[in-house]
């Protein structure tokens, strides 16, 4: 198997909302590319500043992946394999490596980037090297990810060239595959449920204007849509008018939570479908 088809504010709480879900051994039903879900159980809901802000770890390893004219698989013992490529358009500065086992489970990933974030992005002579690491996973057996990353690609063999000055090496034990806890915007109301494994999505979000980031928050999370509807439907005390739909990638929640009417609209990523994008917005 090669590559995937790849595609200050206080803090928001749940308003008494309670999750009653158990997603720790829930069983993966989605249409997906094999390496997509083992990169998307491997990470979970981990984020970072590595190609973007403040984005979800798995899909900037699966965009790291997605160039197809790159794509490489290299065999190594006891059933293990490399699997490498580059992002779609890229020379190459920004790249990634998963390291899988014999079954296609990630044992480690690494990504070659330039720390991309507010303050834009580093020149390709000041790389950074992040290596990903299952819990468990000894640190020396990721060696031909940072063999990978030392390989520089043509497009960048001449003018500067590229040096990667930094590595770091995470654990991706729970603590760092947890969703980070959203910062509401300004004047966006408490009241308004938000499902506790998404992450801010900052592109996103950042898009808006301040008006609208009022009454309108966009999240992330690598969790399916029947799992987060799940959750709006299993809430303590239910919500009042609620509403829901499910239509293959898409989905829909409407209700009312003490005198507070809100919609969420649920998608999959239209190039990583393990990837839910959603938009909470507050009715005016």
């Amino acid at each position: 198997m090669l590559l995937s088809t790849l595609g200050a504010a206080p803090l928001a709480l749940a308003a008494d909302a309670v999750l009653v879900l158990d997603t720790s051994h829930r069983q993966e039903t989605r249409e997906a590319p094999a390496l997509d879900l083992a990169i998307t159980r491997f990470a979970g809901n981990a984020s970072g500043t590595y190609y973007w802000e403040d984005g979800l770890l798995a899909e900037q390893i699966l965009s790291g992946l997605q160039s197809r004219a790159n794509r490489v698989q290299q065999e190594l013992p006891d059933g293990q394999r490399v699997l490498s490529s580059r992002r779609q358009l890229s020379d190459g500065a920004e790249r990634a490596a998963v390291l899988v086992d014999e079954r296609g489970d990630v044992l480690a990933a690494a990504l070659v980037h330039r720390e991309c974030g507010k303050n834009g992005c580093q020149d390709s002579e000041h790389g950074l090297l992040s290596v990903f690491l299952r819990p468990g996973f000894d640190r020396a057996k990721a060696q031909p990810l940072v063999a990978w990353s030392q390989d520089v690609p043509e497009d960048l063999q001449t003018g500067r060239g590229e040096k990667i000055a930094k590595m770091e090496t995470i654990t991706l034990d729970a603590a760092h595959t947890a969703a980070k806890p959203v910062k509401l915007p300004k004047g966006f109301s408490s009241q308004v449920p938000l499902y506790p494994r998404a992450i801010v999505y900052r592109t996103a979000q950042d898009a808006l204007s301040n008006a609208k980031a009022r009454r309108v928050l966009r999240l992330q999370t690598t969790d399916s849509i029947e799992q987060v509807l799940a959750f709006y439907k299993q809430l303590t005390p239910p919500l009042q008018d609620a509403v829901s739909d499910l239509d293959g990638s898409t989905g829909f929640m409407a209700g009312k939570r003490k005198g507070v009417a809100f919609t969420v609209n649920l998608k999959e990523d239209r190039h990583f479908p393990t990837i839910t994008n959603m938009e909470v917005e507050i009715s005016e």
